[in-house]
């Protein structure tokens, strides 16, 4: 088996050992018991058990990016990244929601591996606002889009397919809508 397939299935047996025993029980030897390799096999790839983490976070967040950046060019309606992201989230596997709930449940006990996916929705959200006619709502749109992502993630009233496909398709019309001054709406630009 080539290095990088052996990687991967170290990654997905190390989601699969959270996922069915607990983050408490994800260990090197658990993992390595569990792959049927030798500990220090495990260790050429992995050095510390928050490497295994770290990698199994990066290599999600790395197929989301990958794939919502395939859609934005595509060309998705008249803001590409904000639809293509969007889009992605809504269509994000059980298995990867599952292996999402693994790494975040592993990475608890670390708040530190949870640096680079801040930094990553940093930068995604940087691009909505850049693309956008009106950063406040396509920013509404991202943060339901998490929402429903974590909602799935966690199994906390996930929607039907109906109207799931018509929420996407409401944040989709909300991420292109024109910009409104909220003084005109007669909500208060400040607060007192």
């Amino acid at each position: 088996m080539a290095a990088a397939s052996k990687r991967n299935a170290i990654l997905r047996i190390a989601c699969k050992v959270v996922r069915e025993q607990g983050a408490s029980k994800l260990t090197l030897d658990a993992v390595a018991r569990e792959a049927g390799i030798s500990k220090g096999g495990l260790l050429y790839h992995f050095p510390t058990k928050e490497a295994l983490i770290q990698a199994t976070l990066d290599d999600f967040l790395d197929r989301f990016e990958t794939q919502t950046e395939a859609r934005a060019v595509e060309g998705c309606g008249s803001h590409p990244w904000t639809h293509a992201y969007l889009t992605q989230s809504f269509q994000t596997s059980s298995e990867d929601l599952e292996t999402s709930a693994a790494v975040l449940a592993a990475a608890s006990g670390n708040p530190a591996l949870l640096a680079p996916m801040r930094e990553r929705y940093e930068a995604w959200q940087s691009r909505i606002v850049s693309e956008s006619r009106s950063p406040a709502l396509a920013t509404i749109a991202r943060l339901a889009a998490d929402g429903l992502f974590f909602c799935e993630l966690f199994h906390l009233a996930p929607l039907e397919p109906r109207l799931r496909s018509e929420v996407l398709d409401a944040l989709l019309e909300l991420a292109d809508a024109p910009s409104s001054s909220p003084a005109r709406r007669g909500v208060p630009t400040e607060y007192s």
